[in-house]
C-alpha cells in the first residue's frame, strides 16, 4: 500500500511539473497589452503658434516580462530622443538640462509619457520653433511575435518622414535583428523586378539596404525605404514571395503566415 501511494505521489508530481512547463510556455505566448498615451505641446513664441509638438504612444501595461521590459526600452528611449531632438534643433544644446538615459527610464508604463512632459514640457515650449510629431504604435501581434511601428515627422522650411520598425519575440522578448541580409535582398529584387518599381526612386542594391527598415507584420512583409524625396516608401510584400529569403529565425516568425 505504501509503494503504491509513493507511486501515486510520484506520478502527480511529475503531471504537475508537465503542466507547470506548459503554463510558463502558454505564458510566455500571451498578449502585449499595451494602453494609447498622447499629448502636444505648443511653442511659446509670438507669431509662431503653429509650432508644437505632439507625441502618440503605445505603452505595455501588461505581458510576459521580458517582452515587457523590452518594449519599454524601446519606447522610453525613443521618447527620450524626440524630447532631447525638439529642445536641441537649431538650438544649442548648452542652454538646456539634458537626462541621461537611465534617469529618464521608468517603469510605470502608463505614466511613462507623463513623467517625461514633466520634465521636458517647460523646455520644448520655450525652444520650439518647427513643428515635430513622434508616433510610436504596436502594429501587429501575433503568436510569436510583436512589431512596433516608430513614424517621425519634423517640418520647418520643409517637412520630413521617416518609419522604423521593431519586431520582438514573444519567446524571451529579445529585438529580432537580423531579417535579411544584403546578398538575399538584392537576390530577391534580382528575382522578383516587379517590387523594384517605386515612383520617384531608382532601384540601387546599396541605398536599399542601408535606407530600408523591415516591418515583420501580420499581413505583409514591409519594407521601408528611407529618404525618397525627404520621406519614405512602403513596399508591401506577400510573404509567399519574401519568406525563403528572410532569416531562419525571421523565416520561422512568418512561415506559419506565408502558408495561407
Amino acid at each position: 500500500m505504501k509503494t503504491n501511494c509513493f507511486l501515486c505521489l510520484m506520478v502527480m508530481a511529475l503531471t504537475a511539473l508537465v503542466q507547470g512547463c506548459g503554463n510558463r510556455q502558454k505564458e510566455s505566448l500571451t498578449d502585449l497589452l499595451v494602453v494609447e498615451q498622447t499629448d502636444s505641446i505648443q511653442g511659446n513664441h509670438e507669431g509662431n503658434s503653429y509650432c508644437w509638438a505632439s507625441f502618440k504612444v503605445d505603452v505595455p501595461v501588461n505581458g510576459p516580462l521580458q517582452l515587457v521590459d523590452s518594449v519599454l526600452a524601446l519606447v522610453n528611449r525613443e521618447v527620450y530622443k524626440m524630447c532631447e531632438y525638439c529642445i536641441e534643433f537649431d538650438e544649442s544644446p548648452d542652454e538646456y538640462v539634458e537626462y541621461s538615459e537611465k534617469e529618464m527610464f521608468t517603469r510605470d508604463g502608463e505614466g511613462l509619457l507623463r513623467h517625461y512632459m514633466k520634465k521636458y514640457k517647460p523646455l520644448i515650449a520655450d525652444s520650439l520653433w518647427n513643428t515635430f510629431s513622434l508616433d510610436l504604435k504596436m502594429e501587429a501581434q501575433t503568436e510569436h511575435y510583436v512589431t512596433y511601428g516608430m513614424e517621425f515627422l519634423h517640418c520647418g522650411g520643409s517637412c520630413g518622414s521617416e518609419k522604423y520598425y521593431y519586431t520582438f519575440s514573444k519567446i524571451d522578448g529579445h529585438q529580432v535583428r537580423d531579417i535579411i541580409t544584403h546578398q538575399n535582398l538584392v537576390m530577391f529584387f534580382e528575382n522578383h523586378p516587379e517590387y523594384k518599381t517605386v515612383s520617384e526612386w531608382e532601384f540601387s542594391a546599396d541605398n536599399i539596404f542601408n535606407n530600408s527598415q523591415y516591418g515583420i507584420l501580420k499581413d505583409n512583409f514591409t519594407l521601408t525605404i528611407n529618404g525618397v524625396l525627404n520621406h519614405y516608401f512602403l513596399n508591401e510584400i506577400p510573404y509567399s514571395d519574401i519568406s525563403s529569403y528572410l532569416s531562419p529565425e525571421a523565416r520561422a516568425l512568418v512561415e506559419p503566415l506565408s502558408q495561407r
